[in-house]
């Protein structure tokens, strides 16, 4: 589906984290605050030590580690007002999008998006 973005989005990408299935995790935090983005889990890759947030229906538990259940990438999407974009997938109000300009990918809040009706 293509959306036109209504509200800026600046790339923050301070904890870029990148897996692939069956990497192993240790959960350091679950999100807690804005209700509109809850089953976020902060974690390590115990391989790289790289942290960042990964999507709650992403991981299986064991213990206190988890395992990936597919590949993923905390990458986020710079775009602006009135850039369209193609939405992939749609994870815990993101969405895993395509910039239709430049073929970039990543993640942007849903909410800075809006369907466009073709």
């Amino acid at each position: 589906m293509r959306y036109v973005v209504i509200k800026n989005h600046v790339v923050n990408e301070a904890n870029l984290i990148k897996l692939k299935e069956n990497d192993r995790v240790l959960r350091l935090e679950e999100y807690i605050g804005n209700p509109v983005w809850q089953n976020w889990v902060y974690c390590i890759a115990k391989d790289t030590l790289k942290e960042g947030w990964i999507p709650r229906a992403y991981l299986k538990d064991m213990g206190d580690e988890s395992t990936l259940l597919e590949d993923y990438s905390s990458r986020e999407l710079d775009v602006s007002t009135g850039d369209i974009v193609s939405v992939k997938k749609t994870v815990n109000s993101w969405a895993y999008c395509i910039h239709e300009h430049n073929g970039e990918e990543g993640w942007v809040p849903l909410e800075n998006l809006e369907s466009i009706n073709e």
